[in-house]
């Protein structure tokens, strides 16, 4: 099976070589604890390999989100990289190409995301970033929302897509995580004790890996395992 780097070395040591191609990661823990800055820190690898990207963005504005990736000296100028923005009507400022009118609408995004798929068809690697599914569920029927996520999963497996999909920890029902847990292929844990940070490799497709806490920090260049 191929690997795709997440750009972090240590992670991608931890994981043989990368992600598992075509797979799909759930990253979960606390607020606050380095799930957005891995994906992001991912799509920047992406760009330096000249993938297909798409960034689900339900927490913040591509402008924001582009901002971010800059603080850590990644580019983010690409004609590789396309957003879905499903933030920026919730502060009235709607923008650019591929943009939702309401959370609640999962058509919409379903929508959306089979445009970007047809868009990048050109590309063989591919990566997406969906940030979060916590607030889909929060603005959607949950059940719904449940059920579209493995069909999302699918469809972007099928076009070739290596996808990590965020999770805040403590916001949702164990039946909910659970069945998130079921329907990807590997698991990333975050968690926070005093002000140091650890991650752990807590399940992953056709991966031989050690599922201990690793600390890392958020340095300027991005996360780096100690």
């Amino acid at each position: 099976m191929g690997r795709v780097k997440t750009g972090i070395i240590g992670l991608d040591h931890l994981l043989g070589g990368g992600l598992p191609e075509k797979s799909s990661i759930m990253l979960i823990g606390p607020p606050g604890c380095g799930k957005t800055t891995l994906a992001q820190q991912f799509m920047s690898q992406g760009i330096k390999e000249k993938d297909g990207l798409m960034y689900v963005t339900l927490d913040a504005g591509p402008e924001e989100i582009e901002s971010s990736m800059k603080s850590f000296g990644w580019k983010t100028k690409s004609p590789c990289l396309s957003f879905i923005d499903g933030y920026s009507w919730r502060v009235g400022e709607p923008k650019g190409k591929h943009v939702m009118s309401n959370l609640g609408n999962i058509n919409e995004l379903n929508i959306a995301i089979s445009a970007v798929i047809d868009e990048q068809k050109k590309f063989v690697g591919k990566r997406s970033v969906f940030d979060s599914m916590s607030t889909l569920l929060i603005y959607a029927n949950s059940s719904l929302v449940v059920k579209f996520i493995p069909v999302m999963i699918a469809k972007e497996k099928k076009a070739g897509y290596t996808n990590i999909l965020i999770l805040e920890e403590g916001v949702h029902d164990q039946k909910t995580v659970t069945t998130l847990n079921y329907v990807t292929d590997g698991v990333i844990e975050f968690k926070m004790e005093g002000d140091k940070r650890f991650l752990r490799v807590s399940r992953m497709k056709a991966t031989k890996h050690k599922r201990d806490w690793v600390e890392f920090k958020v340095t300027d260049k991005g996360i780096v395992l100690m």
